[in-house]
């Protein structure tokens, strides 16, 4: 209803007294609105629009309504915002937990509407895995290749080798969600999936680098925005000659040379695991491509200090980047840290889909507990998904709070009384290094001293203290 005060201003004016916006808006629209889940707070009939608070992967679904024609955010810009019914999962796996995954999942995010590709050895009876049959019951199963046979694409029922249900684990790490019994084991739950199978498990051969790479083009060719691999190759080639040098880790292989396009040219987040060469006293180095300048090369750690797993391969001294980028959690390689990484920045570019890769990675780094203080041990170690999700927000750098602190002489002691939540964060580690990224020793202490006595070793020149949340960087003079 117009008032008469209103139609009066308007013959005023020389406007026309009869306007298709003084029309409410139709019932139909607010229903279906209602019915998709969202709560309508205000109601315009001027601009024939409702006003909802809205998550990005809501906007999405909202975008390819049939009802909506246009979406504008009234504050400028859209923004994870928690949902009506956030997912509280019963148990949650110990490496998100590590992670710290309360922001995360508080702003309901989920990978929604993110493609995510996945390159491995075999998805063998992926569908019957209670946490990943959301997954191929909604359709988010979009695509599925094998390279290795072809014959087999688009089935999960037969297995050739051992190996044809690593990639299976790999995605429950990723996007591992059972809603029945609520235990969620990965991040990207309902991102959309494109699987590739590139490497046969009971044989190792160059080949399968040109498979992978063919999967990492027809992913780009799908619009895939993000992709994991816990692949690697270096040694242990069925033909000796084919064997790689420790040395030629240093991202000029084939496939290393194509992830970094991918990166690069390409726009695509690669996230691959560093390999589980630790103990290898003749190959200790990662693998390629995580060798490969612009991946975000994942290791993994203990769980209770935070330290680096000893399977787990250092980054080569020789490179001019650090590897690994960042670890997390693992109890069994770093096949299994580099997908929860994934998963996390899947949920990142859910929430601001304009990051770039390089933007993605500089953000995952620096929500890092070490960071700036990497290593080639754990890179810049456990990433706070929480500080990323700021991060991700904001794009600028939190407030440098860990301490470089000079030593002269060659001892240095400190007190731990005042520092809290040192169990909850990772422990107390030293890092012995003989410059500020190559780790000679790393030495896990208890969590109740209550003082530290760091005695500089021969050829020592940076040393790490990480007490929990505190990290402090040693610079013998």
């Amino acid at each position: 209803m117009v008032s008469a005060a209103a139609l009066e201003r308007r013959r005023l004016q020389n406007l026309p007294l009869a306007q298709s916006s003084d029309q409410p808006v139709h019932p139909a629209y607010l229903d279906s609105l209602t019915q998709k889940g969202f709560t309508v707070t205000a109601v315009s009939k001027w601009l024939n629009a409702a006003v909802v608070t809205a998550n990005p992967a809501q906007v999405k679904s909202l975008e390819q309504s049939s009802f909506v024609r246009e979406l504008k955010p009234i504050t400028g810009y859209f923004k994870p915002t928690q949902t009506s019914t956030p997912y509280k999962p019963l148990y949650v796996s110990k490496a998100l937990t590590q992670l710290k995954p309360e922001a995360i999942l508080a702003a309901g995010l989920t990978g929604r509407g993110v493609k995510v590709g996945v390159i491995d050895a075999g998805f063998f009876e992926a569908p019957k895995k209670a946490g990943l049959q959301p997954i191929f019951e909604n359709g988010r199963l979009k695509a599925f290749r094998d390279f290795v046979n072809p014959a087999l694409s688009q089935t999960y029922h037969k297995r050739e080798t051992y190996m044809d249900s690593h990639g299976t684990d790999v995605l429950l790490c990723l996007a591992g969600s059972d809603p029945g019994a609520r235990v969620l084991s990965g991040f990207a739950s309902e991102a959309d999936f494109y699987l590739a199978r590139t490497d046969q498990g009971n044989r190792e051969s160059r080949v399968e680098e040109e498979y992978f790479v063919r999967a990492l083009e027809w992913m780009d060719s799908l619009g895939v925005r993000l992709v994991n691999s816990s692949l690697g190759y270096g040694t242990g080639f069925d033909k000796p000659e084919e064997n790689y040098r420790p040395e030629q880790m240093d991202g000029s292989s084939y496939i290393a040379r194509a992830v970094q396009m991918a990166v690069e040219h390409k726009g695509m987040m690669l996230v691959i695991a560093a390999g589980n060469d630790g103990n290898n006293k003749k190959w200790q180095v990662v693998n390629t491509p995580a060798d490969a300048a612009g991946v975000l090369t994942v290791g993994a750690t203990d769980f209770s200090t935070w330290s680096k797993q000893g399977y787990s391969s250092i980054g080569p001294t020789f490179l001019p980047y650090l590897k690994p980028d960042v670890v997390c959690f693992a109890a069994s390689g770093t096949s299994f840290s580099a997908p929860v990484i994934a998963g996390l920045a899947a949920c990142l570019l859910e929430a601001n889909p304009s990051l770039t890769p390089q933007q993605l990675t500089d953000i995952i780094q620096k929500s890092s507990h070490l960071y700036p203080f990497g290593n080639n041990y754990v890179g810049y170690g456990v990433p706070d998904a929480g500080k990323a999700l700021e991060l991700t927000q904001s794009l600028v750098s939190p407030d440098q709070v860990h301490a470089v602190i000079p030593v002269t002489g060659s001892m240095f002691s400190f007190k731990t009384d005042s520092v809290r939540g040192i169990q909850e964060n990772g422990g107390i580690v030293l890092y012995r290094k003989a410059s500020q990224t190559k780790v000679m020793s790393q030495q896990k202490l208890s969590s109740r001293l209550k003082k530290i006595v760091v005695n500089r070793l021969p050829g020592e020149t940076h040393t790490t203290v990480q007490v929990g949340p505190k990290v402090m960087e040693l610079v013998w003079q």
